[in-house]
């Protein structure tokens, strides 16, 4: 899951400016510039809302999960940085596994971090769970040397992802209390998940039996597109009602504004700034769908009167 949901990139006249002076009218927000640096770590633009949503969640439930001080940039920058699979790596998505699996029917072992089936099992979760393009979930089942083969963005869409499904777990329900029903909603994804699968390997073997491969004129196939429809509807009213869910850990946004986002986000991006812009890119794409901007003090004033006033 991501952190907000992606919408269309805002169509809205945004100027720089470093002068108070222009704004006798009308507030003329400065876009401010490209975060490519955050907690230190050097990132492309489209990770950055990524690595915020992990350590968002490691400032909120660290403790719990056992990522201790310093431990979530160390893990950001083995991640995004080594092709190696580094033990602080492995060690959290193993400590994720072990959250999510305990309280269930099955015992528990500790998965070995030198090991594949760390990675496979986290292949297991995210399989009905995360957007992925199948390179992804192969390459997961290929444990390290598939793991070793993605590149950051993907990396940290898996974590994250992992990181969202902690928090359905019955020790971090408890931990906040998170109502039945948002629990609910990523039960539905899932299920609806199922159900498109099932239905499309049933159109695609009707596809190849089909004479002279008239499938558009067949009837039961096309109740079966119509099905996957229907599951899709599904999948994002659920995706919808599962927004408060993957996002409880984290802090709201001060404003919305256009389809921007701002939020109050300290230490970040070493100055002494806390107020980060969030825009949104082609919802289309399958990768991360945001992009984040950092502001200089004098912009920072501005800004901070833009959103304080509205």
């Amino acid at each position: 899951g991501r952190m907000v949901h992606a919408t269309n990139r805002p169509k809205v006249n945004l100027v720089q400016t470093k002068s108070i002076s222009t704004l006798k009218d009308e507030i003329v927000v400065p876009r401010g510039t490209p975060v490519t640096c955050i907690a230190g770590i050097k990132l492309q633009s489209e990770d950055v809302g990524a690595a915020i949503q992990f350590l968002e969640f490691c400032r909120s439930f660290g403790k719990i999960c056992k990522i201790g001080k310093g431990l979530p940039e160390e893990i950001l920058t083995d991640l995004t940085q080594l092709e190696e699979v580094s033990s602080v790596v492995a060690n959290v998505h193993i400590n994720l596994l072990s959250i999510i699996e305990n309280g269930k029917d099955n015992p528990f072992d500790k998965y070995p971090s030198h090991g594949d089936e760390w990675i496979r099992k986290v292949g297991e979760y995210i399989n009905l769970t995360l957007h992925a393009e199948d390179f992804t979930l192969r390459c997961l089942n290929q444990g390290v040397s598939g793991y070793k083969i993605l590149n950051p963005s993907c990396k940290l869409e898996v974590l994250n992802c992992l990181c969202n499904e902690a928090l359905s777990s019955k020790k971090l329900r408890t931990y906040i209390d998170i109502e039945d029903k948002k629990c609910m909603a990523r039960q539905k994804i899932k299920a609806a998940t199922r159900k498109q699968k099932e239905l499309k390997r049933r159109h695609d073997d009707m596809t190849k039996t089909i004479k002279g491969g008239d499938i558009a004129n067949n009837e039961e196939a096309n109740d079966i597109l119509s099905q996957i429809k229907e599951a899709e509807e599904i999948k994002k009213a659920a995706r919808n009602e599962s927004e408060e869910l993957e996002r409880v850990h984290r802090t709201a946004p001060v404003m919305v504004d256009n389809g921007v986002k701002y939020w109050k986000l300290g230490g970040y991006c070493n100055n002494n700034t806390n107020i980060m812009r969030q825009e949104f890119v082609d919802e289309n794409r399958t990768k991360n769908k945001d992009i984040w901007f950092m502001f200089t003090e004098d912009e920072h004033k501005i800004v901070e009167d833009h959103v304080t006033t509205r």
